[in-house]
């Protein structure tokens, strides 16, 4: 099986990511006995002149976790998306629509999330990273400097940074 490898590119122009934001939302709520959830546009992709991979990140809130079960694996299996491992963060389950099962390439991600939780506090801030300039520009560095990472290094990487990020954040206001 062939390694998953990091693509990072400069997201110019987010609108093509934003219309798969919103098609992929719309069929998600069709899904039957859906829970009541909001969904937010998260990540690189969210935002332009970032630098990040060509994958639409999207947060699922759901007012109580273990209304996922309701969320129903088979029937997001229906419509391509899959159950994919944590990377260590607690309170999140993490699906993926995969495009590649030989490396496990996937070109969206759902992070479903429990309402009001430090985690979900914690993704509705990263946004922050993005608008502030000296915040977005270190972002790109770090970024920029990751392809040469594989993706378990990567990912592990990328949890400890968005987490200094975030200590950032939290500590400007």
């Amino acid at each position: 099986m062939n390694k998953r490898t990091i693509k990072i590119k400069k997201i110019i122009d987010n609108q093509k990511y934003n219309d798969i934001f919103d098609r992929e939302t719309k069929k998600i709520k069709k899904i039957p006995k859906m829970p009541e959830c909001e969904f937010t546009h998260i990540g690189a992709t969210s935002m332009k002149n970032v630098f990040g991979e060509d994958i639409v990140d999207i947060l699922v809130v759901v007012e109580n976790l273990h209304e996922i079960t309701t969320f129903d694996e088979k029937r997001l299996n229906n419509i391509n998306y899959h159950r994919i491992a944590h990377n260590g963060i607690k309170g999140v389950i993490k699906y993926a629509r995969i495009t590649d099962y030989f490396n496990m390439s996937y070109d969206i991600a759902l992070y479903v999330v429990q309402r009001e939780t430090d985690i979900h506090k914690d993704f509705l801030n990263s946004k922050e990273i993005f608008l502030d300039n000296e915040l977005k520009k270190i972002y790109n560095e770090f970024k920029n400097n990751s392809i040469e990472y594989s993706f378990k290094e990567y990912s592990k990487r990328k949890l400890e940074f968005i987490n200094k990020m975030l200590k950032r954040i939290k500590l400007d206001d």
